[in-house]
């Protein structure tokens, strides 16, 4: 009987960030659920469109664009350190390299959460006014859930690359919340268009 030549994989790393890796897989799969609720929301803003002969509803100005803008601009900024934490993450690079950088992304997350309280304000409507409001009111609170949760698993994240001890896994972490804050960050980019800028169109 012929022998099959036989594999040491001892010396190969326990910890891994591609399509290979179950974490890969639950990141992807996330943040498609996600995308399906936000495409939900868009899809329910342009049924409720449909219903009124007016966008913004009469009596309702047209959304504020400076706080909004600036605030997409932070969020997209955002991604450039985010993305050199994570290149330095898959060189296993000093922990507390890493870990300054992540608070620099902790600094872009919390100035992103209180400008989005002003931009509630921006829309010039309450949640409960009318249909506009609520679904208004919908997009921007849920991706503000979204802003806090990047936001907090990148400090935790940060905090741990300066206190200890760290571990071959964290570093996997980093690559995980990076793509996840990609997905924050581009994704109110679409959002944005929407709420404040295509009113002035349609």
């Amino acid at each position: 009987m012929k022998r099959r030549p036989a594999f040491d994989a001892a010396a190969l790393p326990d910890q891994g960030f591609s399509h290979h890796a179950p974490i890969w897989w639950g990141n992807a799969l996330m943040m498609m659920i996600e995308g399906a609720g936000f495409a939900i929301l868009v899809a329910t803003y342009f049924y409720i469109r449909h219903n009124f002969d007016t966008w913004p509803p009469a009596r309702t100005q047209l959304p504020d664009l400076p706080i909004p803008t600036l605030n997409v601009a932070i969020l997209v900024v955002s991604i450039l350190p985010m993305w050199y934490v994570a290149k330095l993450a898959l060189k296993h690079d000093k922990p507390r390299t890493i870990g300054g950088l992540l608070l620099l992304c902790v600094v872009f997350g919390a100035v992103a959460a209180v400008l989005r309280i002003f931009e509630f304000k921006a829309v010039h409507t309450r949640w409960d006014t009318n249909a506009y409001g609520s679904i208004v009111w919908s997009i921007l609170g849920i991706h503000f859930a979204h802003i806090i949760a990047a936001t907090l698993e990148t400090l935790i994240l940060g905090i741990l690359m300066f206190f200890g001890p760290v571990e071959e896994k964290h570093y996997v972490d980093i690559t995980v919340n990076a793509v996840y804050w990609y997905f924050v960050a581009l994704s109110w980019v679409g959002l944005y268009a929407v709420i404040f800028l295509l009113p002035r169109f349609i």
